[in-house]
């Protein structure tokens, strides 16, 4: 800690007005540092619109609700770019919930994220505020993956599907699938037709089951970190105020020396575009990150420091200010900032599913070790 006064943790939030949209949007840009900002304006001044006209979206924890009461998990599927270059026009997420209501035969009585991160956490916000029920406070991933059953509710027996997408043109595809691999695969064709983005809807089922298989207060800590993120500081005392409140640590910092984009065999079953930045440290240590749809592992000297399930992001100490990685230059000087990950990423059925081995990283995981 740096002795300067740190930010107050402010508890679960009892609602969402649109005056927290824009710090939303900042705590989700923390737990998914792969993504640019090229919607960013756009997508705050949509949903902080929304809500301005239906009024601030109430935010509960599972328990608080009906047991019975049905709820589905809400996100953007596909392509980032593709989404800023196709806005939504409003109420393709609303309408996706609507089409999976159709087919379960019943009524969400609330929606939450499937990851509560990047614009995947925007959309239920969206869809809570269109539909006016509540939004939980709890998600599948804590963080992005890249799959969709890449999900706690997953790890704890929740079927993915149905799911519906639901494109910005109003088209629509339904997919039922026993297998969640399958669901994916079948999906991912079926987004690129549909305009390079959809919205998503699925897990439907009782809120009750989320309250032992989903991420809870989520959707709150994404507010709290984004104004924690908002306000102005020195990069030394921003990584103190984020070790406070998400057990985030400083691996190094240095100056990138070489962005390399390679071209590696890429048939693992995650999406990829191989590539890697090289730091050279400032006390003296070479820092080697291997990306794929993240940064998925982090050598020093050539021993594994960190690896996914860990979320590591890259904090540009000049700008005082995240670093996305479709925006690193060499000469950059950063810090390599780590969060661990939600407990349950780190048991041995989900290091198999989302850890080093399953980006073509055959080691164990150092928290294994």
């Amino acid at each position: 800690m740096t002795g300067q006064q740190v930010s107050p943790y402010v508890g679960a939030a009892a609602v969402v007005t649109a005056d927290d949209v824009a710090a939303y949007y900042e705590g989700a840009t923390f737990y998914s540092p792969a993504d640019g900002n090229a919607s960013k304006a756009s997508l705050i001044d949509w949903v902080a619109s929304l809500i301005d006209d239906t009024g601030p979206v109430v935010l509960h924890r599972p328990a608080a609700l009906p047991a019975d009461a049905l709820s589905a998990a809400i996100c953007v599927i596909g392509s980032g770019s593709a989404l800023a270059d196709l806005p939504p026009s409003g109420d393709e997420f609303s309408g996706a919930v609507r089409e999976l209501e159709q087919h379960v035969g019943g009524r969400m009585g609330a929606v939450y994220p499937l990851a509560a991160a990047t614009v995947s956490a925007m959309a239920p916000l969206a869809a809570a505020a269109d539909l006016g029920v509540p939004l939980l406070d709890c998600d599948g991933m804590g963080r992005t993956f890249a799959l969709v059953h890449h999900t706690a509710m997953h790890l704890g027996g929740i079927s993915t599907g149905p799911l519906v997408m639901r494109g910005a043109t109003g088209e629509s595809v339904l997919i039922e699938a026993p297998d969640p691999a399958r669901a994916d695969a079948l999906a991912r064709p079926s987004v690129e037709v549909l305009g390079g983005w959809a919205a998503f809807a699925g897990y439907p089922g009782p809120i009750g089951a989320l309250t032992r298989a989903a991420l809870p207060g989520t959707v709150s800590r994404l507010i709290n970190v984004g104004r924690l993120l908002m306000e102005p500081g020195e990069a030394d005392v921003v990584v103190g105020r984020l070790s406070a409140i998400t057990g985030t640590r400083r691996i190094g910092r240095g100056r990138i020396v070489e962005l390399e984009h390679l071209s590696r065999p890429t048939d693992f079953t995650v999406p990829a575009h191989p590539s890697s930045v090289i730091i050279d440290e400032s006390g003296g240590a070479i820092l080697r990150l291997e990306l794929r749809s993240e940064v998925v592992a982090v050598f020093s000297d050539g021993a594994l420091t960190a690896a996914a399930p860990d979320l590591v992001c890259l904090f540009d100490v000049d700008r005082g200010r995240l670093s996305p990685l479709d925006s690193l230059q060499p000469g950059d000087l950063v810090d390599v900032l780590v969060t661990p990950a939600d407990g349950v990423w780190y048991s041995p059925e989900a290091l198999a599913m989302v850890g080093p081995a399953s980006h073509g990283i055959p080691l164990d995981h150092p928290r294994k070790r």
